[in-house]
């Protein structure tokens, strides 16, 4: 009986384990499900991630403006004539490489204006811009598009534009001033009016017209604001018949009335013939036929101009050859100067006709002179015969040497006359006199000079015509001059001077203010 209860409580017991366990496994699945029912609700529920790339091929390119940037203007505001440009970033979305380009069109019809072809890779991201041309004013209307460079049109890159365009600026040019003067040149002051609007790059040029020809003088580039711009041009001594003074747009266009060229006539200032003069002298006041005779020529400007730069001539006025001529310079008004010119042979005549010519300015003065010969040593008789005064005279001339050399050979005799003791005398003579020369090389050049070894002061090459000093002299000391290089400054006047580093120590004189001083090597 006790075991019979024993086996009862233990069946009731694991009767009460299965019925939890069972619960416990119908609650986990019933959570299991219920979790499961709440994913998938979520996953309902949420947005789906769009694809980075269109369902089309991955080797097809795609197209599209970058967000919302859309089609950008810059330039603005405009006016008639101004080019802006139109710009746009476009993003290549497919999967291959190509090229497009922004074509910019006026629905009135005219040209289209496409801009340049841009290469953008697979996700990439670039700027695509035209620039185009605003033809008039009020409002101007404009279509544009994005082409692929392999002819398939976008149909939803495209789009229109308006832009209101003012009126083109005006400019003016005006001359406000000229002068030509011998001194200044020829001196001009323009003018240059732009009307209200933007600030604009304009060319002024300056050129000049002489006989069908013209020739660019001055050419400047400024930035101008609107209103007036006063500019001042020297010009110099243009040859020239009239200037043409003109400004020209830089990258804009001006108003069909604007005036912004000017033309004048124009004429060099010359010089009035009867206010310059010359005058010449003439030394000897007589000469003689086939000397050299020296003119000195005056030449003076008395008037209110500047005589330029030419030159002076002495004329034969016999048969107009030209004797000598010489350049003069630019004379001023009120100045003189005075030049000098050599006749090398005056004409065997009794009188000589001569005309001296300054020529200047393109005009020239003249002024004529007559100048008496001196014939008095013409036919000069002489009272002896030439050829017997020539005989005597190389007779003398032998008769000198002859004694000259008798003098010498007894001089050199010694007591005794045998040709052992005259050959001794003679060799010891040539001996002394070799001992008495030294050798000496010149402190400017690398002439060498043969001087007395006793010498003592100053030498002169006659290679290159410079003094110096050799020897020591008992004179009061000098200054002392050192260098490490060849040349040195003179201590008195600092002439740079020429003294070899081989040749120092050695007394030096400056060829300039004559002073003397010791030239040194630096260091020695």
């Amino acid at each position: 009986m006790g075991l019979i209860h024993t086996m009862s409580i233990q069946a009731d017991t694991m009767r009460a384990l299965l019925g939890n366990t069972i619960r416990m496994s119908i609650a986990i699945m019933l959570l299991s499900c219920t979790c499961s029912h709440l994913h998938y609700s979520q996953l309902n529920d949420s947005n789906p991630i769009e694809p980075m790339y269109s369902d089309e091929s991955t080797n097809s390119t795609n197209f599209t403006s970058s967000g919302d940037s859309g089609l950008a203007i810059s330039g603005e505001p405009g006016y008639v004539g101004d080019t802006l440009i139109a710009s746009m970033m476009v993003t290549n979305s497919g999967g291959s490489s190509g090229s497009v380009s922004l074509i910019v069109s006026p629905i009135t019809g005219e040209e289209s204006f496409e801009g340049a072809q841009i290469s953008i890779s697979p996700g990439s991201t670039r700027e695509v811009s035209a620039p185009f041309k605003l033809a008039s004013s009020g409002t101007n209307n404009f279509d544009w598009r994005i082409f692929e460079a392999a002819d398939s049109d976008n149909p939803q890159m495209q789009g229109n534009f308006s832009i209101e365009v003012m009126p083109s600026q005006t400019l003016n040019l005006s001359i406000d001033s000229m002068e030509w003067t011998n001194s200044a040149g020829l001196n001009l002051d323009a003018s240059v009016f732009l009307s209200n609007g933007r600030a604009r790059g304009i060319i002024i040029e300056v050129s000049s017209g002489s006989q069908g020809s013209n020739q660019l003088l001055q050419s400047i580039q400024i930035e101008s604001d609107p209103g007036r711009r006063t500019i001042t041009f020297d010009l110099g001594h243009p040859s020239a018949d009239e200037i043409l003074v003109e400004a020209i747009p830089i990258g804009w266009q001006s108003s069909l009335d604007s005036a912004n060229s000017s033309l004048f006539d124009v004429s060099e200032p010359s010089v009035n013939e009867g206010s310059i003069f010359v005058e010449a002298s003439f030394s000897p006041e007589r000469p003689i036929p086939g000397s050299r005779v020296l003119v000195a020529i005056s030449l003076e400007n008395r008037g209110n101009y500047q005589a330029q730069s030419g030159f002076v001539r002495v004329i034969s006025s016999s048969d107009q050859g030209v004797l000598a001529q010489t350049e003069v310079q630019t004379l001023g008004p009120g100045s003189n100067i005075t030049t000098d010119v050599s006749l090398p042979n005056w004409p065997a005549s009794d009188s000589v006709g001569l005309e001296v010519q300054w020529h200047t300015s393109g005009v020239i003065s003249s002024n004529f002179f007559t100048i008496e010969t001196d014939n008095s040593q013409e036919g000069l008789n002489i009272p002896f015969d030439l050829l017997a005064a020539a005989y005597g005279l190389l007779a003398g001339i032998l008769t000198i040497l002859v004694g000259t050399l008798v003098w010498r050979a007894v001089s050199t005799r010694t007591p005794s006359t045998s040709d052992f003791n005259l050959r001794e005398t003679k060799e010891s003579t040539k001996s002394q006199s070799k001992q008495e020369k030294t050798e000496i090389q010149c402190s400017y050049c690398d002439q060498r000079l043969m001087v007395p070894h006793n010498h003592v002061g100053g030498v002169r090459c006659p290679a290159c015509s410079m003094e110096f000093i050799v020897g020591e002299q008992d004179k009061p000391s000098h200054p002392v001059i050192s260098s490490s290089e060849d040349t040195l400054n003179c201590p008195e006047c600092d002439q740079a001077l020429r003294v070899k580093m081989e040749n120092r120590p050695v007394m030096s004189r400056c060829p300039v203010c004559k002073t003397q001083f010791m030239a040194e090597a630096e260091g020695a």
